[in-house]
């Protein structure tokens, strides 16, 4: 059981720090669009697979300790639910915003900052409640 826990906190660890390079490659690649543009999508799609491993991983916690919902597995369900809009309507915005001919970087900031405020929360949470 400990393995498992132990894989479900490394991938939701995991999850932060593809978040924190999403926050920081579009200000270092700031002066050449078109990687920005690349490296953005990129960002998109790991941060994507990241969320699966960590949703995945906890469907697999959950389903092994046999419990009813704590407040923490409803607290991280909750955070998984609510990364899915945002991150969708942040990247939506953000494609609008490079067919105007602007770097979004700022729009960016803003949303990945939330979606890291939100799980950096949930993982203080889970490690203090447990």
């Amino acid at each position: 059981m400990n393995l498992i826990l132990t894989y479900h906190r490394w991938v939701a660890e995991a999850l932060l720090f593809v978040m924190l390079l999403n926050l920081l490659l579009p200000y270092v690649l700031r002066q050449n669009s078109e990687r920005m543009i690349f490296w953005t999508r990129v960002g998109y799609f790991a941060f994507w697979a990241f969320w699966t491993m960590v949703a995945f991983g906890g469907l697999i916690t959950w389903i092994f300790k046999l419990q009813a919902w704590p407040m923490t597995v409803i607290a991280m369900v909750g955070v998984a639910a609510v990364l899915m809009p945002i991150d969708i309507y942040r990247a939506l915005t953000l494609k609008k915003i490079w067919m105007n001919g602007r770097d979004g970087v700022g729009f960016n900031a803003l949303w990945v900052g939330i979606e890291i405020v939100l799980v950096a929360g949930t993982i203080a949470y889970a490690m203090i409640a447990k």
